[in-house]
């Protein structure tokens, strides 16, 4: 009896307590746990944690460089989701860089590339000189700390509008950087010496025209690269565009022509070209203002495979769902048996409020798998004017997402694939961003560091690019 009274006077107690708010510091708690006064914890920042008395709705918590916290609304300046202490704090290592000559209409940060600890930055309306809009490109090197400015480079034929720097690839100890506007348009190989980026070879198109646009977009992986030609006439059709794929020839230590790829189907204006990427012996390449059927610019893109000789078509990949005006292809990026296909204007709840398509290799074709969107976004955010896929991340760019009071600040997201499914695990901007800056009209990750970087090519002088790190 004993026994069955002190179990039910146990029973009655924790009931009761369960029941009681906690209060430290105070003797009349209003919620199950309040606390009057600062709160410390032990953390391996140098000083102790402490939390402001300013939290509200929607806040985050923030931290700044001395470990002191505070609630902040998201999109304030401050650490953000990049301070250890945020809540969905994901990403560290916020390190702007922003050329020191930089000048308003630069546009630095128009492209960006990333692999291992190099990195490469183009500014393609740099004006070189008395030389306007020639483009320079800024490759930048991690120390182990920061990403530090290696060398400049400017582009090589100095003509008016080269717009060297539109498009930048780089690859262990090689890198390619478009140049559109030299005559019918140019990319430039370079080769890292161990300290130097040095020029090896100029690359064309053996039978461009003047405004081909050859370099609007370049890839490299491994041996090979491909550049594309958006404004390439083929046949009668003005502005259908192409893409020409270069192998390196280990012999004569120099790249060379293998083929001109063309849409068989393709139709005029249609920029197939606009956006390339390549990894190993699979191709992608993206023609934004395709017609498909009667819907008007709603854009494809096309996947190739090295069979060993030649690069043959795989799929012509077009979005199910599509409707004019999409622009599924104005960006496209494929790594392993994966690719990821932008359309900027897609009508997801709002006006081109923008998407991302992915797609996965079964074997024998390639297949859609899932399409992505933001789920807070609005109107004219254009979520996938950039994308970049590397291992089992996805980075996604969309330069004009209002962030706050801020319009067009723009955002990106990173995306993980966790077995059949890519799954969001960091939406972010620059803390530190304003009205305008297009951040996120370039973006790439490194699967292998999980380093990113993410241009903003309007930011207040000449454009600046962020580099940051997956915790």
């Amino acid at each position: 009896m004993a026994k069955l009274f002190f179990t039910l006077l146990f029973v009655v107690a924790a009931v009761f307590l369960q029941a009681q708010n906690v209060g430290i510091g105070n003797t009349n708690p209003t919620e199950k746990l309040e606390v009057t006064g600062n709160v410390k914890a032990d953390t391996v920042k140098p000083a102790a944690l402490k939390l402001a008395n300013n939290a509200g709705n929607g806040k985050i918590l923030t931290s700044d460089a001395s470990g002191n916290a505070t609630w902040q609304a998201n999109g304030n300046s401050g650490f953000g989701v990049w301070g250890d202490c945020a809540t969905n704090g994901n990403i560290s290592e916020y390190n702007p860089v922003a050329p020191d000559d930089g000048a308003t209409g630069d546009w630095f940060g128009f492209s960006v590339a990333i692999d291992g600890n190099n990195a490469i930055v183009g500014a393609k309306q740099d004006d070189v000189g008395a030389i306007s809009n020639q483009g320079s490109v800024s490759f930048h090197r991690y120390d182990g700390s920061n990403w530090i400015l290696q060398q400049k480079v400017v582009g090589p034929a100095g003509v008016t509008s080269e717009n060297f720097g539109q498009s930048v690839s780089i690859d262990g100890n090689w890198a390619v950087v478009g140049a559109p506007g030299d005559a019918g348009g140019s990319a430039s190989i370079y080769q890292y010496n161990g300290s130097t980026w040095v020029f090896m070879q100029k690359i064309t198109d053996p039978g461009f025209v003047i405004g081909d646009r050859f370099g609007s977009a370049v890839s490299i992986s491994g041996n090979y690269i491909i550049v594309g030609a958006e404004n390439d006439q083929v046949g009668t059709n003005v502005d259908q565009g192409s893409a020409c794929i270069f192998r390196y020839n280990v012999t004569g230590n120099n790249w060379i022509f293998m083929q001109k790829i063309t849409d068989a189907t393709g139709s005029a204006t249609a920029e197939f070209g606009c956006t390339v990427s390549i990894d190993g012996t699979y191709a992608i390449v993206g023609a934004r203002w395709e017609n498909v059927g009667t819907n008007i610019d709603q854009g494809t893109a096309s996947i190739y495979r090295y069979n060993g000789s030649s690069w043959v078509l795989m799929n012509k990949l077009i979005d199910a769902t599509g409707e004019s005006g999409d622009q599924f292809g104005v960006c496209v990026s494929i790594s392993g048996n994966y690719a990821v296909i932008g359309a900027s204007a897609d009508d997801v709840l709002f006006n081109s409020q923008g998407s991302a398509s992915i797609y996965y290799y079964n074997g024998s074709n390639w297949v859609f798998m899932q399409k992505l969107s933001d789920p807070n976004g609005s109107a004219s955010d254009v979520f996938g004017s950039s994308v970049f896929v590397s291992g089992n991340y996805i980075i996604i760019g969309a330069i004009q997402d209002d962030i706050g009071a801020n319009t067009n600040q723009g955002s990106a997201s990173i995306y993980v694939r966790v077995g059949n499914y890519w799954q969001l695990i960091q939406f972010f901007t620059d803390p530190v961003g304003v009205a305008n800056d297009d951040f996120g009209r370039s973006v790439a990750i490194d699967a292998t560091t999980k380093r990113f970087v993410v241009g903003a090519y309007f930011a207040v002088p000449g454009g600046k690019a962020v580099f940051g790190k997956l915790n």
